[in-house]
């Protein structure tokens, strides 16, 4: 009983919150275009655990500066196309949003997904998705291959089809393991994010199953 309860003290300590989460905003408004980030900064009082968060740390603002930067290049020389359309006006400013959703924070892995909205001057702006999943155990990020047992992707397959919610039958096509725009995971679930166009006509936008 000592021994049984010893593992239990063991694996409940793994899940025993260590991991930190904040939110960080930013804003940049100029004439010319509208960015407002929104995105998780994990920490902890274990320098050990403290060391493998600034990793995904590091690779989130990365990713998200890299986003930001190629948006700024796109708004810039969309202005600059106008210059040579006599009386054309631009429209400003043009807007992006960068928010996340954490989906786990604790000792053994950290997974969560940013959502990225732009509008470069069409008539309707894009939704992009991206996903974060990191074995802090391993110290390495994980693909959805090393997330998923892939050669289960016809069970996989079946699981999807049986969860997807389509009630207006506005989405075409079925989810699958090979069409998932991003995977992320809780203790308990895993969670498959089809991006816009993915399953469907446009009107159809993004789903989760």
């Amino acid at each position: 009983l000592v021994f049984i309860g010893m593992i239990f003290a063991a694996l409940t300590g793994c899940q025993s919150g260590k991991i930190e989460v904040r939110k960080e905003k930013q804003n940049d408004r100029t004439e010319m275009w509208e960015i407002s980030i929104t995105k998780s900064l994990f920490s902890s009082t274990n320098a050990e655990y403290a060391e493998k968060c600034e990793i995904v740390n590091q690779r989130l603002t990365f990713l998200v500066d890299s986003l930001i930067k190629d948006f700024k290049t796109q708004v810039i020389d969309y202005n600059k196309a106008f210059d040579t359309i006599p009386d054309g006006q631009p429209f400003r400013p043009l807007e992006m949003f960068v928010e996340d959703s954490v989906f786990s924070a604790n000792t053994n892995y950290i997974s969560l997904r940013l959502k990225v909205y732009a509008s470069l001057g069409g008539a309707n702006g894009e939704t992009s998705f991206y996903a974060i999943n990191y074995d802090l155990n391993k110290k390495q990020f994980l693909s959805i291959g090393e997330i998923l047992n892939l050669k289960q992707a016809e069970s996989i397959n079946k699981l999807l089809k049986d969860n997807f919610v389509n009630p207006d039958h506005c989405f075409s096509d079925l989810p699958t393991v090979a069409n998932c725009s991003v995977l992320n995971f809780t203790d308990r679930n895993l969670c498959f994010m089809y991006g816009k166009y993915v399953l469907g006509a446009g009107a159809c936008g993004d789903v989760a199953v």
